[in-house]
């Protein structure tokens, strides 16, 4: 048994800095534990969105055939044939998409001037796979689930900011908990303790491993989920990070769509537009694309914009956007930002935009979804064992005491 001599001398082998950090662990991951715990949770489940709405929406899927898609303008007649028999004489198109093989054409559409809808269509035979005019199921329950991991179900003003600081301080538990971690002597003991959980120990045992080894192994996971994260919601937060791996300020715009020329005229038995497009953008990328979505003009004189995004469709970071006229069909340019081809980029603006898509986990597939989900889980966990543990040093000797007294009271 040690002395209290021996316990002083123990106790005051830790630094002035190890212990500020030990307290900023405790009282910050208190304070931001809830929140924390809601923000992780939120966000393993959405990683699975997509996957989740391909599989409950079968209309998103077609039999692959070996043959081309239609163009645009025979889905278009056939579209506008299927607005005539609804009756649906405002109906005006704005978008397609097309897929992989095995995956549905989208049109989106407005039914009326105020309402959005879309066309679930066979690309290879224009038929009508599905008319939503409303979120699915499947869809309203990751809406739901988003807004609790952005803004905590509250108004985005209030819930935004909030998610944003509990994030930041999640980030400073975190480097503060290794420090906690970090063993004071590296023996044989420590480093058992540090690296591995003790599965046939005592519950309250196996609770600080649960939050000490789980917390080092999954920390840089969650981490740059974090952070990644705090980017969405802290403007400066995004641009100081922006700085710090381009060593340069932010553009001003990210997209610039540049206008289409009102003056120019063509022969209106030309090519339709929307095909001419289309053909071009498959010459150029092939079967390389995961998805190609053709935004149609709005105005008078907005002009075509195209996406070409690559993997399974879902991927942003490197997308490729080509503007084009809305009269003569011919490519535009464009200053802004996102419209820099991702091979033109340095390699700090190569991670910077890959933002989104290391935060959602999908930046390159399943695997590193996989690993998402768990470091979410992870930090979900995080919190309730921290507080477990917390709870069993400030009052659980205290009732095992009362517990024991009572149990001789009651005897005598």
């Amino acid at each position: 048994m040690l002395t209290t001599k021996q316990n002083i001398t123990k106790k005051s082998k830790k630094s002035t800095f190890r212990k500020i950090s030990e307290w900023l662990h405790l009282w910050l991951g208190l304070t931001s534990g809830v929140i924390v715990f809601i923000v992780c949770l939120t966000g393993g489940i959405w990683t699975w969105r997509y996957e989740t709405w391909y599989f409950t929406e079968p209309y998103q899927r077609v039999t692959a055939l070996d043959k081309p898609y239609l163009i645009p303008s025979e889905i278009e007649k056939k579209v506008q044939d299927y607005f005539d028999k609804k009756g649906l004489k405002d109906a005006e198109i704005t978008g397609i998409n097309y897929g992989k093989p095995g995956k549905s054409a989208l049109i989106f559409y407005h039914p009326d001037s105020l309402k959005f809808a879309q066309l679930y269509v066979n690309p290879y035979t224009a038929e009508i796979l599905q008319d939503k005019s409303e979120a699915a199921t499947a869809e309203k329950f990751f809406i739901f689930i988003r807004a609790g991991h952005r803004f905590l179900w509250l108004p985005q003003k209030i819930g935004s900011p909030i998610v944003g600081a509990a994030c930041i301080i999640f980030v400073i538990t975190m480097i503060t908990g290794l420090i906690w971690w970090f063993p004071l002597k590296w023996t044989k003991k420590t480093r058992e303790k540090s690296f591995k959980v003790k599965w046939s120990a005592s519950w309250k045992r196996l609770n600080i491993d649960l939050h000490n080894v789980f917390g080092f192994y999954s920390l840089l996971f969650v981490m740059l989920l974090t952070i990644t994260g705090i980017m969405f919601t802290f403007r400066w937060f995004e641009h100081g990070v922006f700085r710090t791996l381009t060593w340069k300020a932010p553009a001003e715009k990210s997209y610039d769509p540049p206008t289409s020329d009102t003056i120019t005229t063509v022969d209106t038995h030309s090519v339709n537009i929307e095909d001419k497009i289309w053909e071009r953008m498959h010459q150029k990328y092939g079967d390389r694309y995961g998805k190609i979505s053709i935004d149609f003009p709005e105005k008078s004189n907005d002009s075509y914009q195209v996406m070409a995004q690559f993997g399974d469709g879902t991927l942003i970071y490197n997308n490729a956007v080509h503007y084009f006229d809305k009269i003569s069909g011919k490519e535009l340019l464009s200053k802004g930002e996102r419209a820099r081809p991702y091979s033109s980029l340095s390699l700090g603006e190569k991670i910077y935009r890959m933002d989104f898509d290391i935060h959602t986990g999908q930046i390159l597939g399943l695997p590193t979804k996989i690993i998402a989900f768990i470091a979410c889980i992870i930090g979900a966990s995080l919190p309730i064992t921290g507080f477990i543990i917390w709870y069993n040093r400030k009052w659980g000797k205290r009732n095992k005491k009362v517990y024991r007294k009572s149990q001789v009271d009651g005897a005598e």
